[in-house]
Formats: C-alpha cells, sequence, structure tokens
C-alpha cells in the first residue's frame, strides 16, 4: 500500500478503516532515507466505508476519500470541495498552507490566512509546514501541534495538547489558554508563545528555541529566566497583554 501511494497510484479500501489511516501520508521519510520532505506525486485513498480516529496524523500530501464517517479526532487533515461523488475528500492542512485548495464553510481561506472554525479537534497541525501562511484555530487543538514546524504562525485560540512544537525547527506557535506536558521536547529553532501555563516536563531534549509562558516546569538544561526588556515589548505583542502583565511571563530555554 505504502508504495503504491508513494509511485501516485490510488488504493481502494472496501469496507471500515481503524485509526490512524494515512499517518504521514505523502511524506519522504528522514527515518527510511528520505528528505524528511513532501512527495508531491503522492497517491489517493479510497473508503468504502468508515474510518476510525486520527486519520491523517502529520499527513501532507496526498487525499483521502471517504464514504462514511471519520472519527475524532482527526489528524491533520481538513474536508475540502470533492470531485468524486458519494465521497468526502481530506487533505492536508500543510498542503492548503502551502498550495491553497477549495475548502468547505465556515472554514475559511484567506490572503495568507487559514482559519478553522468547524470546532473539529485536530492533531499534528501544521505538520512540517513550511509556508509562511498563518493558521488560526477558534477552539482547542490535539497533541503534537507544530510538529516539525519550520515557518508560518499557528495560533489556538483556546488550550493545546501534550507534545506542542515537538521536533519545531522555525516559525512561531501562540496558545491562548495553556498547553499539556513535554512542549517543546526535541525543540530546535523558532518561538511558543502560552497564555497560561506550558506544562511539565518542558524543553525535554531541546536544542534551540524559546518557550513565553506564566509557567512552566522545565527540564534541564532548559530553564526558566525573567524577560529582558525586548523580551517583553514582544511577549506584550504577540499574547495582546500590557507591558505589566508581561513582566510575570519567564522565558524558556538554554
Amino acid at each position: 500500500m505504502v508504495e503504491a501511494l508513494r509511485r501516485g497510484e490510488t488504493v481502494r479500501i472496501r469496507g471500515d478503516v481503524g485509526g490512524r489511516l494515512g499517518s504521514s501520508l505523502g511524506v519522504d521519510l528522514a527515518k527510511f532515507g528520505g528528505t524528511g520532505g513532501p512527495i508531491e506525486t503522492t497517491g489517493t485513498i479510497i473508503v468504502d466505508g468508515d474510518v476510525g480516529p486520527r486519520m491523517g496524523i502529520s499527513m501532507i500530501r496526498g487525499s483521502i476519500y471517504v464514504s462514511g464517517s471519520v472519527g475524532a479526532p482527526l489528524g491533520n487533515v481538513l474536508e475540502v470541495e470533492s470531485d468524486l461523488s458519494g465521497y468526502r475528500r481530506y487533505v492536508s492542512i500543510t498542503e492548503v498552507l502551502e498550495t491553497g485548495c477549495r475548502i468547505l464553510l465556515p472554514n475559511r481561506l484567506e490572503d495568507e490566512r487559514l482559519v478553522l472554525k468547524d470546532g473539529l479537534l485536530r492533531e499534528t497541525l501544521a505538520a512540517r509546514n513550511r509556508s509562511d501562511r498563518r493558521l488560526r484555530v477558534e477552539g482547542d487543538a490535539g497533541m503534537s501541534a507544530g510538529i516539525l514546524m519550520r515557518s508560518g504562525l499557528l495560533e489556538i485560540a483556546g488550550d493545546a495538547g501534550r507534545n506542542t512544537g515537538v521536533l519545531m525547527r522555525g516559525g512561531r506557535i501562540v496558545v491562548s489558554g495553556s498547553c499539556d506536558d513535554f512542549t517543546a521536547a526535541e525543540m530546535k529553532g523558532g518561538e511558543i508563545f502560552v497564555g497560561r501555563d506550558a506544562g511539565g516536563y518542558l524543553g525535554a531534549g531541546m536544542t534551540g528555541g524559546a518557550v513565553y509562558a506564566t509557567r512552566g516546569r522545565p527540564i534541564p538544561p532548559a530553564r526558566a529566566q525573567p524577560l529582558k526588556g525586548d523580551d517583553v515589548a514582544l511577549v506584550s505583542k504577540v499574547l495582546g497583554v500590557t507591558s505589566f502583565q508581561a513582566m510575570m511571563y519567564r522565558r524558556f530555554g538554554l
């Protein structure tokens, strides 16, 4: 199945499918000697039935068509206009950010911003994103938001699950609420701003980048540091708080 999809072929499944269908679909995985980037010729999966939760975890290319229901939470996928009667079509949010696509309301793609307003919980949002576009989630995000993200801005109006910014290379994540544990795990670059608590085991294996939050429990060598003048101004601007409120934040990094 994997090799057929890599060759750009269509795989049809007649019946129901379990969870994590299309995990890392369209990724030339580095662990198998690949580049870590997209496989632009990735094929299509068609399911005549239902699909379990976390469909499209870390997916960046290809299409998945489903005739039945899709379990929650979703992976890094978004329903778009379907060209196959009787099926709903899903593509990677990362691909929408990088190349554009005709998406369905209430979600919107406007200028340089994709806004998700459908209230669906998703995991691995903006996985491996290299676009400078902005992704805004009007609600909560699941685990591993911004995993391997390289560029762009991911805004989460609510809370985020564990592993936010895991393996992040660049770009910026802004979480208005709190994050679960292991924020910035193995982070290499970029910035994460958290309105409240960044969680425990913060920065485990971190080698670069920075996290700004009111609270967090870092793992050495990551440590909490008071904000300097420029950092206070930055936190105030990004999170929309006063300079006095910004002084209550800490910078977590090396």
